[in-house]
């Protein structure tokens, strides 16, 4: 019968999500097999309402937009830990008594407690101030190591940590740095952060993981912290033995029978050298008494537990000489110090730049070229310099020249910014980078526009945003690619209205806050800095006003003469006007991009992802199941390509391969 196929299913696809995401090891199916199983579930669930649940697979990628986190009071405060920076001041937390304790990696992350009643997940809340915390249960439950229904129909809390591995973070990063947006700066930063996103879609993409340590319900037959390592692994849940390993190594987790500061020093420093092995960002050990019941009794203070103390590990740091500093020009004109330094292994990488941010910094620093200089890894993942390990120049501090390194031009400052800028709007370094990202696949998406052809037209003299769209001398480009410019310089005019926004290349404002911008406010001059900011902050509000007023004033005034107006026209209605779409799958009618440049020439917006802000999802071969199933769940109407094709009132023809060979432009 069907009804018992979707139960198979279910706990078929619920092994493997286990296996993959908590245990780390795919033994039970391979992606193609589960994404293949997962799409006869969704079909079959479609075709038996009565048995939708909540806990399925199927409903793991999120459900619509959250308006806002209900506070919630926690029944018993959750509490922080006490902290010790050595051997001795660990032994002296205990007692400096004979004692059996559980070292457990200190993960850096954020604390969430989930609640179960009979084995099923009904509420996952942060620690937040430790008496109130945030209800994130529709976020939490896109996480895939975190059970929606535990092994045992058990009723109880579990504590844990909300992290994002090295990974996840890597990936996270790539793809902020590909739509123009702000990377993070450490995967702790990461982790909070896509935990309070609106959207459950979004925050399923981030790939957050769950590691259980702790509970405050007494279990029966429950009597140590090690048991309560491996009650969790029972239910389900990955715990702080079974981490994910960027090589082999042993658990950092262990029993230790401590009898002196000495073998505590032992365990710290091992457990320093195998931490570096984990695949997510640790930053010390937690010491806890084992004894359930001891803990019990020794009970907690306002702040802290008793029983349990966080050793912290001292980032690695390490002396090297600094060898210059190297000025960078960005497209918005801010110089980057850069520091050179000789080459130094560290955290397990062969370290040879290291940001030094910017001249603030620096002075408070206080390092010079020649300087020997402490260098460490912020969070384990930028390399910064940190100050003088040994002074050896004689000039000081490294100060910025007052001209740009590039251009030669001044140097300035604008109020409330900290960094420096090249002020000259000709600076070759900058006009290239500009030049480059506003002709890109992110903002303008002018067909061809690569570095080659970007440094040809600085040549017939484009030096911003208006020569890029109103240049007519192209020199000696061939026929085939002068033409395809050309109608990309036309097409750029009537742009969707965020494209243009990004193109303008501002500090701060990518893809996504483009987008923001543009559905919030169609006539974008006439928004008040109170508006804007509400939308994408104090700093990126901050640049885009620097950009517009102070630096690009009369720019912006020839691009809105040239008809480049950053504004939606309402008397342009195209048939898919106001519709966002997503694209899964293979195309038969062209390339993703050129599917998606057709549906905005058409009045529509295409999206990365499924949230409840999207219309359509238009699925073709060998669609994605997780966009489908996040589709189904959120009432998004799952299309065809010929479907959207209907609706743009165009025949859909099937696309040439053997047209689709590379021009020369140049």
């Amino acid at each position: 019968m069907n009804t018992d196929r979707i139960y198979e299913l279910r706990d078929l696809l619920n092994t493997a999500n286990h296996e993959y995401h908590v245990l780390g090891d795919a033994k039970t199916l391979s992606d193609a097999q589960y994404d293949e199983l997962l799409r006869e579930l969704i079909k079959l669930e479609a075709q038996h309402p009565e048995l939708t649940d909540p806990d399925s697979p199927s409903c793991r990628v999120g459900g619509g937009l959250i308006a806002g986190f209900a506070k919630v009071r926690h029944g018993r405060k959750m509490l922080s830990l006490d902290n010790a920076f050595n051997a001795d001041e660990t032994w002296a937390f205990f007692g400096k008594k004979k004692i059996v304790l559980v070292a457990e990696p200190k993960i850096d992350g954020l604390s969430v407690k989930l609640v179960y009643v009979e084995g099923k997940l009904v509420q996952a809340t942060t620690r937040g101030d430790g008496a109130v915390g945030d209800d994130v249960t529709e976020n939490v439950r896109t996480i895939r190591s975190v059970p929606l229904v535990l092994r045992h129909p058990d009723t109880l809390e579990v504590k844990g940590e909300v992290f994002m591995s090295y990974t996840a973070f890597s990936a996270v990063n790539l793809r902020a740095e590909e739509q123009g947006e702000e990377p993070f700066a450490n995967p702790r930063n990461a982790a909070a952060g896509s935990l309070k996103l609106k959207d459950p879609a979004e925050v399923a993409s981030r790939r957050l993981s769950f590691v259980a340590y702790g509970s405050d319900t007494q279990i029966t037959g429950v009597n140590a912290q090690e048991m309560l390592i491996t009650h969790f692994e029972n239910l389900g849940f990955m715990s702080v033995r079974m981490l994910p390993l960027r090589g082999r190594a042993m658990p950092v987790a262990q029993v230790v029978v401590a009898d002196s500061a000495k073998t505590l020093e032992a365990v710290i420093a091992e457990a320093d050298l195998r931490r570096k092995a984990l695949d997510l960002p640790t930053d010390g050990l937690v010491f806890k008494i084992n004894d359930l019941a001891v803990q019990r009794e020794l009970g907690e203070g306002t702040k802290a537990p008793n029983w349990a103390v966080a050793y912290k590990f001292p980032p690695e740091r390490k002396s090297t000489k600094l060898l210059r500093v190297v000025l960078q020009v960005g497209r918005t004109g801010k110089i980057t110090p850069v520091a050179e330094v000789e080459p130094v292994e560290l955290s397990g990488t062969t370290v040879v730049r290291a940001s030094l941010c910017n001249q603030a910094e620096i002075n408070r620093l206080g390092v010079g070229v020649g300087d020997d200089v402490w260098i460490e890894k912020s969070a384990e993942i930028i390399p910064k310099i940190m100050g003088i390990a040994r002074r050896c120049s004689q000039l000081g501090a490294y100060q910025f020249p007052s001209v740009c390194p590039c251009c030669k031009q001044p140097l300035v400052t604008y109020e409330g910014l900290v960094d420096i800028f090249c002020a000259n709007v000709y600076c070759p370094d900058q006009v290239f980078q500009q030049i480059k990202y506003a002709a890109g696949k992110g903002a303008l998406d002018i067909d061809g526009c690569g570095e080659a052809l970007v440094a040809h037209l600085i040549s017939c003299g484009v030096h911003d945003l208006y020569t890029l769209l109103t240049v007519t001398d192209l020199g000696t480009m061939k026929p085939a690619a002068r033409a395809k410019f050309i109608a990309g310089q036309r097409a750029a005019l009537t742009a969707p209205l965020w494209r243009k926004i990004a193109a303008l290349g501002i500090e701060g404002i990518g893809k996504s806050r483009a987008q923001d911008l543009a559905a919030r406010f169609p006539n974008l001059l006439d928004t008040t800095e109170e508006e804007i900011e509400l939308v994408i902050g104090p700093a990126a509000t901050k640049a885009f006003f620097v950009y517009v007023v102070d630096r690009n004033a009369a720019m912006i005034q020839q691009l809105m003469t040239a008809g480049f107006v950053l504004a939606e026209d309402a008397s342009v209605m195209g048939l898919l006007s106001g519709k966002v779409f997503v694209i899964t799958g293979a195309l038969l009618s062209g390339t993703r991009d050129a599917v998606m440049r057709k549906i905005e020439t058409a009045g529509g917006t295409v999206k990365s992802s499924v949230s409840t802000k999207v219309n359509f999802l238009v699925a073709g071969e060998d669609c994605g199941a997780r966009k489908t199933a996040d589709a189904k769940r959120l009432g998004v109407s799952v299309i065809s390509e010929a479907q959207l094709y209907e609706m743009m009132g165009q025949p859909m023809t099937i696309m040439d391969e053997s047209a689709e060979s590379s021009l020369e432009h140049v």
